[in-house]
């Protein structure tokens, strides 16, 4: 047997190689572990992950205004109203607006009380300057006395306002100054609106600067519509 084993050096080799591949088929070699894997179907678009609440930072909300609202910056606004007076009717003063040296300015007239109130025809109005003095300033009941021909007159009619409703009226002025004259400016209008009530001082914005012209003109009361 030891003689043949040595004069066959290959047989040898073959019977040592078998039994190694006897003894590497009778152990069992672990078998790996396969981590699971999502992995996109071809062709089917996945659907993003729904974020959860903790993925967002709040850094406070940016409100818009609604449309057509104020912006956020406060608004100028008229002056509060003085309380009602006890004939029921409460006079205000509206913004100036001016061109050309013409002035206007509306008075407006509310009933503030709890019954209607009738007022007709135009309001009586004075010029007062520094420490409540009249000025001597002539006052017509036709606007076309200060501006062109063209500015239409309120007809004079009674007007009777319900409790909350108002009426208005027109004054209109110059600012022009004529060479050696001396200017006139007005610190308030006093505005008795009706007969048998009491007179009530407004302050136009800017005052009533009426140059050296020395008049102005009033309109008749008119309904607010």
């Amino acid at each position: 047997m030891n003689r043949t084993m040595r004069n066959h050096p290959f047989a040898l080799l073959l019977i040592l190689s078998s039994a190694a591949a006897l003894t590497a088929c009778g152990r069992s070699d672990p078998v790996p572990s396969v981590r699971a894997q999502s992995l996109p179907t071809a062709g089917v678009p996945t659907a993003p992950a729904r974020p959860s609440p903790s993925d967002f930072v709040l850094t406070g909300p940016t409100r818009r205004p609604p449309s057509g609202a104020a912006p956020s910056a406060e608004q100028p606004s008229r002056s509060t109203p003085a309380a009602c007076p006890p004939e029921g009717l409460r006079v205000t003063a509206e913004s100036v607006e001016g061109a050309m040296g013409l002035r206007s300015m509306t008075v407006r007239l509310d009933n503030c009380g709890a019954r209607p109130r009738t007022v007709e025809g135009h309001p009586r109005v004075r010029v007062l300057g520094e420490r409540g003095r009249v000025l001597d300033v002539t006052v017509h009941d036709d606007l076309t006395a200060v501006a062109a021909s063209g500015v239409p007159n309120t007809p004079s009619r009674p007007v009777t306002l319900r409790p909350g409703a108002a009426a208005v009226a027109v004054v209109l002025w110059r600012n022009t100054l004529e060479l050696g004259r001396t200017p006139q400016l007005g610190r308030h209008l006093e505005v008795t609106p009706a007969p048998g009530h009491r007179a009530q001082a407004v302050e136009p914005e800017g005052g009533v600067d009426l140059g050296s012209t020395g008049k102005l003109a009033v309109d008749a009361w008119r309904p607010v519509s």
